[in-house]
């Protein structure tokens, strides 16, 4: 039926059984204080969960704000749906002459009507209800029945009007006290994905691992904004990429003690992203097996290492490095299933990749 039309019905209801009006309507769920403070924890621990997974996925950066609020989006209808629209939930209206019980979707055509005078309460009952459920007694015709209520919202405040026999005070202006909740919990969400440090890296403004920088060898135009500013002197930490490695760092350098530091750059202190690429390859040499029938080719290559900044995303320089392993044929080639050819592509050393990265961070992005 739903929390809305709930509260459109009790009413005429409770008239038709002749309890009166409707003071207060308590449901078999937690109170929205409580769901409130959940959803916040469950976000707070899902939303960098969820960063950290796109990131292990080497998903590009830009599909963050996407994927958060996707979930921000999907987490809420489905709280609200539970809250508002989901059947199967039971209800005790607390009227002017007694409660009434109603329970959705169980078919059942009637809800359960107890005038005041009909609750009871068995001996042996204590002041205080046990912490995970409650049981109303009441009398039906001479026969003793009785519910257990669990969850439901304001409870003690429930048992206050079954003690007494008459409806509790209500709070004021309930619906006032859940908007302004709801109202706040929007304003803090709004506040942690636009304006605290998390917003950075939700929007994509801010690195949150290394390997969000390989973005801008893949994606021209990419930058991050809140990366540390490139500086007019040294250091300038660095990370570099390349094409074979895709979004893992091949060689970091922070710039400091002349390359001898060994530990990776924080990610919001890296200013200078190198990105290599094949651009030229040659023929170097030839080696050939089982009378000409196997074939292993050798090329040397050329790389281009381009230098951008990594909070603008600018291109500021660019190196060439020749690659060339070639010495001599191998005694023996494995090829799957039988004979074929292969081609191998010379590639720069990670020590050459390690001098120019080191040098880049000393020194800045030099043409060469």
């Amino acid at each position: 039926m739903g929390e809305w039309r709930l509260h459109r019905t009790l009413p005429s209801l409770a008239t038709e059984a002749g309890l009166g009006s409707v003071r207060r309507v308590h449901h078999e769920r937690r109170s929205w204080p409580v769901l409130l403070t959940g959803k916040l924890v469950l976000d707070a621990v899902t939303i960098p969960l969820l960063i950290r997974a796109l990131t292990a996925l080497d998903v590009t950066p830009s599909a963050r704000p996407f994927a958060v609020f996707g979930w921000l989006l999907a987490s809420w209808a489905a709280l609200a749906h539970w809250v508002l629209i989901r059947d199967g939930r039971r209800s005790v209206a607390v009227c002017d002459g007694g409660l009434l019980v109603h329970t959705e979707g169980t078919g059942r055509s009637r809800p359960i009507v107890i005038p005041w005078d009909a609750v009871t309460t068995p001996e042996g009952t204590g002041p205080l209800p046990p912490p995970l459920h409650w049981r109303l007694h009441w009398l039906d015709n001479g026969t003793q029945r009785h519910i257990t209520l669990r969850t439901l919202t304001a409870r003690d405040a429930l048992i206050e009007s079954v003690d007494s026999r008459r409806p509790s005070a209500a709070p004021p202006h309930p619906r006032l006290l859940a908007g302004t909740a709801f109202t706040a919990v929007a304003v803090i969400q709004l506040w942690a994905l636009t304006l605290s440090p998390l917003a950075g890296i939700v929007l994509a403004h801010r690195a949150y691992d290394l390997r969000d920088f390989a973005s801008l060898c893949t994606h021209p135009g990419t930058s991050f904004p809140e990366s540390a500013p490139r500086t007019t002197t040294g250091p300038h930490p660095t990370v570099l990429f390349d094409e074979e490695h895709g979004t893992d760092p091949v060689v970091t350098s922070t710039g400091g003690d002349g390359g001898r530091t060994t530990a990776a750059p924080d990610p919001d202190a890296v200013q200078l992203v190198a990105c290599s690429r094949l651009v030229r390859r040659q023929v170097d040499l030839v080696c050939t097996y089982d009378g000409g029938e196997s074939q292993l080719t050798f090329h040397r290559a050329r790389y281009r290492i381009d230098v951008h900044e990594a909070r603008t995303g600018r291109r500021i320089a660019g190196h060439t490095v020749d690659a060339d392993d070639s010495d001599s044929c191998p005694y023996w080639l494995a090829v799957g299933r039988g004979r074929g050819r292969e081609e191998r592509v010379a590639a720069p050393a990670e020590e050459e990749y390690q001098h120019l990265a080191d040098s880049i961070a000393a020194d800045g992005a030099k043409p060469s």
